[in-house]
């Protein structure tokens, strides 16, 4: 287990966050976290546009905020990448990696020359008394993986791990914790919603393994391009007020301006939870086990007044955002340091 402290780093479309941290007895310990706007079309699902441009945004942050740490970790999640379970018959592990490409090769339209593969086992298992295992496969294009090594590398700095969002995510989750002061079982199923600018990335998590992963190709954004079409806005200035204003809660406001806004709003987080609900359905038709217990929300969009309670209404699965888990311990909380827009980078520093 790493003892210094690492840059664990999580690129968005809209902003960029970097935490600087540690694990420690199983837990992860953040002594700095903060956030730059990415520069415009430098990058777009996952992938590196201008490596230049981003390279010089991260290397002015890391300057300013005085970082030393010489290790980064960087974490993503794009809909170029290929993740799959599969269930494959008990070998030794130096049996294992061919036997999963081979998979990979039969099932999955890539060519295995232009991705890079990784593997991990979630568990053993025996059906119909034959040990069997659950393997998790995660395929990224090569091109993106090395356009990230050559950030890191450009930053002076030693690359530890590319990982991914629903990987790092439910490994914070495959303990008992406390999620909001509240216990966690590992009983429950439960879902990580990413409400990202682009994106929104659903993880399903069972017994603290990862069961689903989808990525929904709607976003805060397109509330920003509502609320900017009907009020001649910026961007920049439809998402302030959408964070100012917005109150998923409110009804019959003395403001029309108000109440237009929050209908906007509504209407666009009605199109996600569609969007959810369909994937919740083909879940839960997989397998008669198969269910849904709570809901957990992080990213730039969970922070909108009342969003969780407006899912919980809409779904009728309890709902709640993220504002603590007691394996990630904060050291410099202050009220610019929300784990919510946090989650992913905090989380990319769990190897193992």
């Amino acid at each position: 287990m790493f003892k210094k402290n690492m840059i664990s780093i999580d690129i968005g479309t809209y902003t960029t966050k970097i935490v600087i941290g540690k694990m420690k007895n199983k837990n992860i310990i953040i002594d700095d976290a903060f956030m730059v706007s990415t520069p415009p079309e430098s990058y777009e699902d996952g992938q590196i546009k201008n490596l230049e441009v981003l390279k010089k945004v991260i290397h002015n942050a890391l300057i300013t905020n005085k970082v030393k740490e010489k290790q980064m970790i960087c974490t993503l999640q794009s809909t170029k990448t290929i993740t799959r379970e599969l269930i494959l018959p008990y070998v030794k592990e130096d049996e294992l990696e061919s036997m999963v490409y081979f998979e990979i090769e039969q099932y999955l339209p890539i060519r295995l020359d232009e991705y890079a593969v990784e593997y991990k086992i979630l568990e053993e298992f025996e059906e119909n008394d034959i040990k069997k295992l659950r393997v998790l496969v995660a395929a990224l294009p090569k091109e993106m993986v090395e356009n990230h090594l050559k950030l890191i590398n450009g930053l002076n700095l030693k690359p530890i791990a590319l990982d991914i969002h629903s990987n790092t995510n439910a490994k914070a989750f495959s303990n008992e914790i406390t999620i909001n002061n509240e216990i966690y079982s590992l009983d429950k199923t439960i879902t990580l919603i990413d409400l990202g600018y682009e994106y929104i990335n659903i993880t399903i998590i069972d017994k603290g393994i990862i069961r689903f992963n989808r990525l929904i190709h709607q976003g805060g954004k397109d509330i920003d391009t509502n609320i900017a079409n009907s009020f001649n806005l910026s961007l920049n200035d439809a998402e302030e007020r959408k964070m100012e204003h917005a109150n998923l809660d409110a009804l019959n406001e003395d403001s029309t301006s108000i109440t237009l806004l929050n209908e906007s709003v509504k209407m666009t987080i009605d199109m996600w939870i569609r969007e959810i609900q369909r994937i919740f359905q083909y879940y839960t038709s997989r397998s008669r086990e198969n269910r849904i217990d709570e809901i957990y929300l992080h990213g730039g969009s969970s922070n909108i007044q009342n969003v969780s309670k407006y899912i919980h209404a809409n779904t009728n699965i309890p709902t709640f955002k993220i504002d603590k888990i007691s394996n990630i311990q904060l050291i410099k909380m202050t009220e610019d340091i929300n784990l919510e827009n946090y989650l992913n980078a905090c989380t990319a520093l769990i190897r193992r």
